[in-house]
């Protein structure tokens, strides 16, 4: 029932000579391990999301993460257009509303987000909520369970005709991935849920691995898109993250404070946790690729493990 996670290198890598790894997540569908995230919110007006990814593209980074509800999807696909990077070389996340069923599925996005898109597949697609969006946290029960279900069927169908390559799900607790595995043997491939060094649900991480199913992050450093749960998130003026950022010199663009975002992302991707970060900043956008060309000790990953949530922190990298 459960699949093997592994991570093996990407066959992109970015123009700067910085390998990001993947993870398999499911037969023949490898993941690379940072994401470019395209929610408004997370620009803060700062720039527009189609430069935004244009910007990440050019830089090498090779995953990129959208959503029915962001309205940018036709935003990324002009990117796309314009980058000229050959299709199969992009990893394209994207998401429908949940629970709204399997016929519901089909029609959004065969009539809007492909064409949005402008590809004929996606790579990943993913179930946005386990319950009506403004019903999200607390409301998201065993009542909608068969709702759940009959959307996921719709992924199912998509899958089968290869208009997408792997399906997934996004903001679910434990038991509602559980449904999708009792009811069909097999688990999603990746369960995208807020994760940051202030709020990291280790019960649902090894829930999540014992399934196979791969756990993705977003808000990786609290930032504005956490308001969402209101879960407050660790500053990154934290000393811990000063000293080990220093330790490491976890920085290509050698600018003040942006190691220390590196070191958060490091520490979730050791723990097989891909992150979806978002910014407009060249630096931040190098800082973010080079998370990779440095290691955590064990003892060093324990103490950011026990940091304590402080502020919701507004820094979009």
């Amino acid at each position: 029932m459960a699949k093997a996670a592994a991570i093996v290198l990407a066959a992109a890598a970015s123009a700067w000579g910085h390998d990001v790894p993947s993870v398999l997540i499911a037969p023949g569908v490898e993941m690379p391990m940072i994401a470019f995230g395209t929610a408004n919110s997370s620009f803060k007006g700062e720039c527009i999301v189609q430069a935004g990814t244009e910007h990440w593209l050019k830089l090498g980074g090779r995953h990129i993460d959208t959503a029915w509800d962001y309205n940018t999807q036709l935003d990324v696909g002009r990117a796309l257009k314009a980058s000229g990077i050959p299709r199969g070389e992009v990893f394209i996340t994207t998401k429908l509303p949940g629970p709204i069923g399997k016929d519901k599925v089909i029609e959004l996005f065969t009539k809007e987000s492909l064409p949005q898109l402008g590809i004929e597949y996606v790579d990943l697609l993913l179930i946005h909520f386990p319950c009506h969006h403004q019903d999200f946290p607390n409301k998201c029960g065993e009542h909608l369970k068969e709702e759940r279900l009959d959307t996921w069927k719709g992924l199912m169908e998509l899958k089968e005709k290869k208009l997408i390559r792997a399906a997934g799900v996004s903001n679910y607790l434990l038991e509602q991935v559980e449904e999708i595995v009792e009811a069909t043997g097999s688990a999603p491939a990746v369960n995208q849920v807020e994760w940051h060094l202030g709020y990291h649900n280790e019960t649902l991480l090894a829930g999540m691995k014992k399934l196979g199913v791969t756990l993705e992050a977003w808000s990786p450093l609290a930032g504005p898109t956490a308001g969402l749960a209101g879960h407050p998130g660790v500053s990154l003026s934290d000393k811990h993250l000063k000293v080990l950022a220093r330790k490491h010199n976890v920085s290509t663009a050698q600018v003040h404070g942006f190691r220390r975002p590196q070191v958060a992302f490091r520490w979730s991707v050791h723990k097989g946790v891909v992150p979806v970060t978002a910014t407009c900043s060249e630096a931040h956008a190098l800082g973010d690729l080079a998370t990779f060309g440095f290691d955590l000790e064990h003892e060093e990953i324990a103490t950011l493990d026990s940091l304590k949530p402080q502020v919701l922190d507004a820094l979009v990298v």
